[in-house]
């Protein structure tokens, strides 16, 4: 009964959260997401397919065009996918196959090093694509995909394969830079499926398990950054930019939550409920950063924090809360716009809900199994 009433209450935030986005009919969910999938896209994405962070100094960055091509297969809109992707595949994608990070406002390259993160979105959204031109994508996607095996994968012990934050980041034999929140479990999971690679399903089952190794089977949070050594340990470690210098789980961690939430492996979602008791005081549900014992360390309410705790509490079957948060979520982002809250508050009714436009268990089902 309990999991029962946590899936009726999911439905019933998507259904409740037309109200704070202007519609006002309690319609198929569908529709909610592509209502908010196309304001970001109407927002943030130029006509010439470039997606800009209007609150960020008007950059670019490769995620930014990942959300955006994702956005646009939510909703429906292959001619704003197609003006993305071609705008990315231009201006930022290396001949390796991977892609820059960052442009600056006027769309010149001022960071080349790839975002592994990015890379993996990208190839998702390429080969998941089903409108025209359809083969022309999947070929690209698989191109990426390649990619993204050849260089922004690290190697342990026995058959570990692991997501690195990029092709700088493998450090071996010192150790390799990982960020958590790059191990997008429904993309590795998809892409498993679409291309037939066993690859991607043991990148999947090792991301669960180093998780669980980082945060303690779920008695700590996630941290943003981690670094993985070369007997296939993994520790927490502050951002090696120096932009986080201490350890947190903050903007980039709170995606590891619903990645985690929205995968196919019942251990990965398992894992995201083992989170839920230590976000589900107020304080901590919407503080954009974290410790990993859960203590507030900045407490400024954020969409995508909020997105996240919703998404422990629906796999904790906490579907009333759930509810709750991803209303919140939604009203924070009409409240205080940013392209950060606008994509992650679609992107988080697109995993989350029940039968969500990015949601593919029945696809990626096979690929589940033990590593």
């Amino acid at each position: 009964m309990r999991r029962i009433r946590a899936v009726v209450s999911l439905s019933v935030a998507v259904a409740c959260a037309a109200l704070a986005t202007g519609i006002t009919s309690c319609g198929a969910p569908i529709s909610m997401q592509q209502a908010a999938a196309s304001r970001f896209l109407a927002k943030y994405a130029r006509p010439d397919g470039r997606v800009v962070r209007l609150d960020q100094g008007r950059d670019t960055v490769s995620e930014g065009q990942a959300y955006g091509m994702l956005l646009a297969e939510v909703a429906g809109d292959s001619d704003a996918f197609q003006r993305i992707w071609l705008w990315t595949h231009h201006h930022l994608q290396h001949r390796d196959g991977l892609f820059s990070f960052r442009t600056n406002a006027a769309g010149k390259v001022i960071g080349p090093h790839p975002a592994s993160d990015a890379d993996l979105l990208i190839a998702w959204a390429l080969l998941r694509y089903g409108g025209p031109h359809a083969a022309v994508w999947h070929r690209a996607g698989r191109r990426v995909a390649h990619a993204i095996l050849a260089y922004d994968v690290a190697s342990g012990p026995g058959d570990m394969l692991v997501l690195t934050a990029g092709p700088w980041a493998d450090g071996s034999p010192a150790g390799s830079t990982v960020n958590p929140s790059y191990w997008s479990l429904p993309a590795m999971e998809s892409l498993a499926a679409l291309t037939g690679n066993d690859a991607w399903h043991r990148l999947a089952a090792n991301a669960v398990a180093l998780a669980g190794q980082l945060s303690k089977n779920g008695r700590l949070l996630p941290p943003d950054w981690a670094m993985l050594d070369s007997a296939g340990a993994v520790r927490p470690e502050p951002a090696p930019d120096g932009s986080e210098p201490h350890v947190q789980y903050g903007p980039d961690a709170a995606r590891t939550v619903i990645w985690f939430a929205a995968s196919c492996d019942p251990r990965a979602r398992a894992l995201a409920g083992q989170w839920w008791p230590l976000l589900r005081p107020r304080a901590r549900s919407r503080a954009l950063a974290l410790g990993l014992n859960g203590e507030v360390m900045t407490g400024t309410p954020t969409p995508l924090s909020l997105v996240a705790s919703a998404a422990a509490a629906k796999s904790a079957d906490d579907g009333g809360a759930a509810a709750h948060l991803l209303r919140k979520a939604i009203a924070e982002q009409r409240a205080y716009p940013t392209y950060y809250g606008g994509a992650w508050a679609a992107l988080g009714l697109a995993l989350l809900t029940d039968g969500g436009a990015l949601s593919g268990c029945h696809n990626a089902a096979a690929a589940i199994n033990s590593p």
